[in-house]
């Protein structure tokens, strides 16, 4: 059962973040679910599946599981909710969404780099392909679960101060800190910064050797990379720096960590949005190209 404090009173910050996410997290339910939806209709008149369409089948998951429970985060920002084991497995599902998405992306990343860099490698493993995406996705989904398994004391009801926002006295530990840092965030925006800038570099050489459709195709693909890798970097980054501000700061910092990290975890949320656009209906335009001579 769900005990909601709506009588809780607030000051200025608080009213005034409890009006943004009303309105922020209401849009982005409105959108993402559309797209989503959009993009699991058109998931389920593939005929073929490849190991592109396995990764965005997973990524779409990732995205379903967030924007299942967006709905109790509205209600939150109307109505707080008092910390319970709900509020525990509410975050630990969008620590779950979060770096599900990250992994996924990244794995994206690597795949398509493999893809164009070394095609002769990507035509002798195409009989295994759908078996390796399978793996690594199945791979992914057990580190999160184990790593939220691990972790869980750290999201229980009493180290919460509201439903979805911890004690600021309340520190991560550090090993959970660090891999949330380090394995969740940094390695992977290292990854696909390098792999993306990698594939859009030789995409945009190889440009001299074709003309025509095939040239407009390349330019095409390029843009969407570009656009897909500042999109990732956009959406996690800033809930990062908020994790960082949160685990460093005292009481004195309260109601900035407290303001910036609500507005980072909002940002991050409208990446579930952003993944069917950038990712499925654009990206299988990449995996026309996967198999052909760069």
């Amino acid at each position: 059962m769900i005990d909601f404090n709506c009588s809780l009173p607030m000051n200025g910050t608080d009213a005034s973040l409890h009006l943004f996410e009303r309105v922020a997290y209401i849009s982005v339910f409105t959108v993402a679910s559309c797209f989503n939806i959009t993009a699991l209709y058109m998931f389920c008149h593939i005929k073929c599946w490849t190991d592109t369409h396995i990764y965005m089948i997973n990524l779409l998951a990732a995205d379903f599981l967030a924007i299942i429970f967006l709905p109790l985060r509205i209600l939150e920002a109307f109505c707080p909710i008092n910390p319970s084991v709900l509020c525990s497995f509410l975050l630990c599902t969008q620590f779950s969404n979060m770096y599900c998405s990250i992994f996924i992306i990244t794995a994206i990343s690597i795949h398509r780099f493999i893809a164009v860099r070394f095609p002769f490698l990507t035509k002798a493993l195409a009989p295994k392909s759908r078996i390796i995406a399978t793996t690594e996705c199945i791979i992914i989904w057990v580190i999160v679960a184990v790593i939220c398994a691990c972790n869980y004391e750290d999201l229980l009801p009493e180290k919460l101060d509201k439903c979805y926002d911890r004690k600021l006295e309340e520190k991560l530990k550090t090993t959970f800190f660090l891999l949330l840092e380090i394995l969740g965030y940094l390695i992977p925006v290292v990854i696909v910064i390098f792999c993306s800038t990698q594939t859009i570099y030789i995409l945009v050489r190889s440009l001299r050797h074709v003309e025509g459709r095939d040239r407009v195709e390349r330019k095409k693909i390029a843009a969407v990379i570009t656009a897909n890798m500042f999109t990732f970097i956009v959406c996690f980054t800033p809930v990062h720096i908020g994790i960082l501000l949160q685990y460093l700061s005292d009481e004195s910092g309260e109601y900035f960590v407290h303001a910036f990290l609500d507005v980072a975890e909002w940002i991050a949320t409208t990446n579930c949005g952003l993944d069917s656009i950038g990712y499925y209906f654009l990206l299988k335009r990449v995996h026309k190209r996967e198999h052909s001579s760069y």
